[in-house]
């Protein structure tokens, strides 16, 4: 939508359906924009909903901030983390190079979530309370200490380069490839690259003999 377009009013009469309106707006612009370009009055005209309704549910600029990036987290842990919510040790339970995957193909579906949930977190001032930054670094750390990571890894460092770099490479995607095809192609290439760098950087490779046969393979030409 061009700047200035105006925005159909919706005729909506659900407090919290409203909200939810208001908030999706807001994810877009912090996803298109980052936080500076967030206003209660942008995001009105982005929801098509009435300014005085806006503000009566976020009052100023920094609670309409707050509420966004409370909501975007808690969708990006669901998102990502509902269906393993019985799982004990994701570490386990997933393969590395699946779990790669896995957090590749979400952010490619999921590419205002990613990015609105980065320009959050790495904004930030002091430590970081996000509950899906919280979860996957504990998680890496079960991770390291069940044997399976090398000892001497640093976690949140390998948290920050795993998730910036597999949220952003949609991005990367988006602007050099045309149709599905080349869009799964290249998300392929980036899924192979960072496991042979996890491979032979981060993990214990004698607990994954498949992955060490592959990339050293791959390495020696024999495939």
């Amino acid at each position: 939508m061009a700047q200035g377009q105006s925005t159909k009013r919706r005729n909506n009469t659900n407090p919290e359906s409203t909200r939810r309106e208001i908030l999706q707006a807001a994810l877009e612009v912090l996803a298109k924009d980052g936080p500076e370009s967030l206003s209660v009055t942008e995001v009105a005209r982005r929801a098509g909903v009435n300014r005085g309704t806006a503000y009566q549910h976020f009052p100023t600029r920094e609670d309409l901030a707050h509420a966004t990036a409370s909501w975007v987290s808690e969708r990006i842990y669901e998102e990502f983390y509902g269906d393993l919510s019985n799982t004990p040790d994701m570490g386990k339970a997933l393969p590395p190079d699946v779990a790669l995957e896995r957090l590749c193909n979400f952010a490619m579906e999921n590419p205002e979530l990613s990015r609105a949930w980065l320009f959050d977190v790495m904004s930030t001032q002091g430590v970081v309370t996000d509950r899906f930054w919280k979860k996957y670094v504990r998680e890496l750390g079960e991770f390291v200490n069940s044997g399976y990571g090398r000892k001497d890894m640093d976690v949140e460092v390998f948290a920050f380069i795993s998730l910036s770099s597999a949220l952003l490479w949609p991005i990367w995607v988006g602007a050099h490839t045309k149709g599905g095809r080349s869009q799964k192609k290249m998300q392929a290439r980036f899924v192979e690259e960072m496991n042979r760098l996890t491979l032979f950087g981060s993990l214990n490779k004698e607990h994954y003999p498949e992955l060490v046969d592959r990339y050293s393979a791959d390495a020696d030409g024999k495939s």
